[in-house]
């Protein structure tokens, strides 16, 4: 981060310091007066806060304490005034955002033990130490999980500490944090090195007890066993912690300074301490104070002038003044998401690009599912989902729609002609057997007959067929003609009947069925999803009695629905006692030698083809145009969902998973409860509400943006 450096070391005048300044604002080196006065100023007030709180001596008024508190400080602040300074403060005046880090190198003790942290500076001051920036090993990115703590809780004898770890036992218990305490003979040099060997890492070291000054040892803390141990003792371990993640270093102890300092030439980038005695009322109320701000999300530098300004109103009398953190050179801002509101919305920040990279993939491959919804990809999910909805219709016992059924007549050339008496024409549908059927129906019982037959050329026995229709007067007799855009031989007006079958009465209607054809195969592909619109001028509307029939474009014909009462098959002995509004006469698909009359079924009618009498995968096109003339007269299709914006939305959802489950195979569970919910949900809205929820592509979306994520 940046900041303001300033490093004081002696000089070669033993009445000066030497200061270097590295600031944004340049660089600069000077040299100021030491200031002998201050120590005699530290010593008197030392010994007042002391004897102030040690409950065996001659008691000092808080009064007289805090009077010789303000009066250090505003000799520090007068010292700062001096010529010499000038540097300081310019750099000070033109960045005054900017922290301000403090490194004694070598100075008098009396340099360090100054409370720099009180100065009226108008921003964060802390002491720096460390290796330099370049050389200090870069701690790995935070991954925003629960902060792990680890608890060392030193010998008892004579404290009571059950405050500061009940609070910590609290935040365990609602999850904030995850604890480990060691305490009594656990707490010995054995179970500490065992502990900081974690491979999981720690994000903070808590010290609860007694601690004493040793600037050759690093300090001393007596562990729970109560025994002493310096600070170098651990400082491999130390620094292997700080490459796992350990951020911060709380010492609630005494005389914690050269302890902090021994933890950020370790690496680890913070440590807050004491620099001289304390009672135990201030550093447990310290403690607590800075936990408060960090449960709500406060970064430590702005937690710990919070602190300070505690410690002052209600702490032990003096006590702000001797508060102080470490910071290494590398050390940048520290927040520790304690609450999993913090933790989520600061994962959330932290989403990986390559989650963004995978949520555009799969919104790209719905973007072209829906503008190519002919697709092969798209077709077999959607055929699957609509086999599993005739499932759920089954399991739960949801009927299908119900109205007036369409009867259907397929003509073969093995067992129809026989049966009407006609001799087939090669490769063509016999004109003589559709004037036979017209011939056997009753005009007044079945008043609209379909002839799905193409008469866009000359044929033996069309005059019998136009003789018929002009007797009959039926209400409507409708021939098929193929649209300019049918996958067909000579589509468009060229393909619409003759003019002696026009004259006779024989309407037209195009054949397409809203869905993209394939030229050169025995079978179309499946009548699924519409591309264009079946309106008044196909072939399916003319079935219906409706004045304006219409299937939409994008219209998914539902045939999850039972369809076996509304298409009842016929065969030509049922003719002359055929009732029907409508009667669609069509062939088994194979008469026709240029090109079969077959579409691949959907799975879910597949089960009822061998009631058709058909085969087990094809569907011969004149059920297909039974089954659009259905739709319509019913009002019955199912609406698609866009599934791009349900795959964005599914794949948004998996990016907040990830950032509120930080481990990645917790998050296996909720992708599976996601999915146990809104499989059965989306099926349901299918049913009743006849909206198409897509299903398959969200939730891969959803599962591969919350997947990917690993940190």
């Amino acid at each position: 981060m940046e900041s303001i450096d300033l490093t004081l070391q002696p000089a070669d005048a033993d009445d000066q310091l030497t200061a270097f300044l590295i600031s944004p604002a340049g660089t600069a080196a000077f040299a100021v007066p030491l200031p002998a006065q201050l120590g005699q100023l530290h010593q008197v007030w030392l010994r007042r806060f002391l004897a102030h709180h040690d409950s065996g001596g001659d008691k000092i008024p808080p009064a007289t304490v805090r009077e010789y508190g303000n009066g250090l400080c505003s000799a520090m602040a007068s010292w700062l005034q001096q010529p010499q300074w000038q540097p300081l403060r310019t750099a000070l005046e033109q960045l005054p955002d900017l922290p301000l880090r403090l490194r004694c190198s070598g100075t008098a003790p009396l340099i360090e033990r100054l409370p720099w942290e009180a100065l009226p500076l108008g921003r964060p001051i802390w002491r720096l130490d460390g290796p330099p920036a370049a050389a200090a090993p870069s701690a790995p990115q935070r991954t925003m999980r629960r902060p792990r703590l680890l608890l060392l809780v030193g010998d008892e004898h004579d404290l009571d500490l059950s405050a500061d770890i009940a609070q910590l036992e609290r935040l365990s218990r609602q999850r904030r944090i995850e604890l480990v305490s060691l305490r009594g003979q656990a707490c010995s040099l054995a179970g500490l090195r065992t502990a900081l060997h974690d491979p999981q890492g720690w994000d903070v070291l808590v010290f609860i007890g007694h601690s004493a000054g040793d600037p050759q040892g690093g300090g001393r803390l007596q562990l729970g066993d109560a025994s002493w141990l310096g600070g170098h003792a651990l400082q491999s371990e130390l620094q292997q912690a700080g490459s796992h993640g350990l951020s911060l270093v709380l010492l609630n102890s005494c005389a914690g300074l050269d302890l902090a300092r021994c933890c950020t030439s370790a690496g680890i980038p913070w440590a807050l301490c004491f620099r001289e005695a304390v009672p135990t009322h201030a550093a447990s109320l310290a403690f607590t104070a800075l936990l408060e701000q960090l449960e709500q999300g406060m970064e430590f530098t702005a937690a710990l002038e919070q602190v300070r300004r505690t410690l002052a109103a209600s702490g032990p009398v003096g006590s702000e003044l001797l508060l102080s953190a470490m910071g290494a050179a590398n050390a940048t801002e520290l927040v520790l998401p304690l609450s999993a509101r913090q933790r989520f919305w600061l994962r959330l920040a932290a989403s990986k690009r390559t989650q963004a990279i995978a949520a555009a993939a799969l919104v790209s491959l719905g973007a072209v599912g829906e503008l190519l919804p002919g697709n092969p990809l798209s077709t077999y999910l959607l055929d699957r989902r609509l086999y599993v909805q005739r499932l759920w219709r089954q399991a739960t016992s949801q009927g299908s729609p119900t109205g007036p059924p369409l009867a259907v007549l397929l003509l073969d050339e093995r067992r129809a002609y026989p049966a009407l008496g006609v001799t087939p024409t090669p490769g063509r549908v016999a004109r003589a057997a559709l004037a036979e059927v017209l011939r056997r129906t009753s005009p007044t019982a079945v008043p609209v007959v379909g002839l799905d037959v193409v008469f866009d050329e000359q044929a033996p026995n069309t005059d019998q067929l136009a003789d018929v229709i002009r007797q009959q007067q039926r209400q409507r007799v409708v021939g098929g003609w193929f649209g300019a855009d049918t996958i067909a031989p000579k589509p468009g007006f060229i393909s619409k009947p003759l003019g002696e079958l026009s004259q006779a009465g024989l309407l037209a209607g195009n054949l397409a069925v809203g869905t993209t054809g394939a030229a050169g195969r025995d079978r179309q592909p499946m009548p699924l999803r519409l591309t264009e619109a079946i309106t008044a001028d196909n072939f399916a509307a003319a079935l219906t009695t409706l004045s304006n029939p219409r299937l939409p474009p994008e219209a998914v014909i539902d045939w999850s629905i039972d369809w076996l009462p509304l298409i009842t098959l016929i065969n030509v002995e049922d003719l002359p006692a055929l009732q029907a509004q409508a009667l669609v006469v069509g062939t088994d698909g194979r008469i026709d030698t240029d090109q079969a009359d077959l579409f691949q079924a959907p799975g879910a009618i597949r089960p009822d083809l061998p009631s058709w009498g058909g085969a087990g995968d094809v569907l011969p096109g004149a059920l297909v145009q039974a089954v659009l003339a259905q739709s319509m007269t019913l009002g019955h299709w199912l609406t698609p969902s866009p599934l791009p914006a349900v795959s964005a939305l599914s794949a948004g959802l998996g990016v907040l998973l990830a950032a509120a489950v930080p481990r990645r195979r917790q998050r296996i569970p909720y992708l599976l409860t996601t999915a146990a919910l809104t499989i059965p949900l989306c099926l349901q809205v299918a049913i009743s509400r006849r909206i198409l929820i897509p299903i398959a592509l969200p939730l891969t979306a959803a599962a591969t943006t919350a997947l990917i994520r690993r940190d």
